[in-house]
């Protein structure tokens, strides 16, 4: 590989059987073709890490649930549907309900199911609709050439994404929130009064004695006190 013969050394990984150094050389190249031939090899080795992250680039998000399903790591696949796959979040609940009811039924029954509390997963309905929406487009691998026309991609996610195209301008209300004037968080505005202190009131500005000749500074309209260590003329006491 160092002296770029990549051919070569994608025959000698074959041989070697090393299936990270080809998952590496199929992704760095781009190769969406060896990643799915990697795919089907690695699940026949048994090698699932690797099975999976190659299922996961290629955007088959259901082969990748069923593959950790197949591994008994149902706790890992009911996270993913939860993340990528909502659609399949029940099924997967119902799996890990039986499995773990072997053990704890009280755990089993402690698992919540959004067909039955929808109002415990936040933007459910939204992540639906972006479910179905992405899923006609995760078969498409644009270019590995095309690189930096998607590098300064947003950072917003899809459900962020999908949030801001439902607001509409016109409504005062922002995803069942105010949307407070600027100068007015939480909708508690101040009024001038209430800048000034609880009654209205300003504290009197510091005044300066102009008679004075020691720059005495009179606080409040008060007189000021005699300075600790000083005689009536100013000068230090003996």
């Amino acid at each position: 590989m160092s002296t770029g013969k990549l051919e070569m050394a994608e025959q000698c990984m074959k041989h070697a059987m090393d299936l990270s150094g080809l998952l590496l050389l199929y992704s760095s190249l781009g190769d969406a073709e060896g990643i799915s031939r990697l795919a089907s090899l690695s699940k026949e080795q048994g090698k699932n890490n690797v099975a999976f992250l190659c299922l996961f680039m290629l955007g088959k998000l259901e082969d990748c649930l069923q593959l950790l399903v197949e591994s008994n790591r149902i706790p890992e696949a009911a996270l993913m549907a939860r993340s990528y796959l909502p659609s399949k979040v029940s099924e997967i609940v119902a799996i890990w309900r039986r499995d773990l009811n072997k053990v704890n039924p009280k755990a089993a029954e402690s698992l919540a199911d959004p067909r039955e509390y929808p109002n415990l997963f936040e933007d459910w309905e939204l992540a639906l609709s972006v479910e179905s929406k992405v899923a006609e487009t995760r078969g498409v691998y644009p270019l590995a050439a095309d690189y930096l026309n998607h590098a300064d991609r947003s950072k917003m996610t899809l459900l962020e994404a999908f949030r801001n195209m439902q607001i509409d301008d016109e409504e005062p209300l922002v995803n069942g929130v105010l949307d407070y004037e600027a100068g007015e968080p939480n909708g508690h505005g101040l009024n001038s009064e209430e800048q000034n202190g609880e009654d209205g009131s300003q504290e009197e500005p510091v005044v300066v004695d102009a008679d004075s000749n020691d720059g005495a500074v009179l606080v409040n309209g008060n007189e000021p006190e005699e300075e600790w260590g000083t005689n009536t003329e100013g000068t230090p006491s003996a």
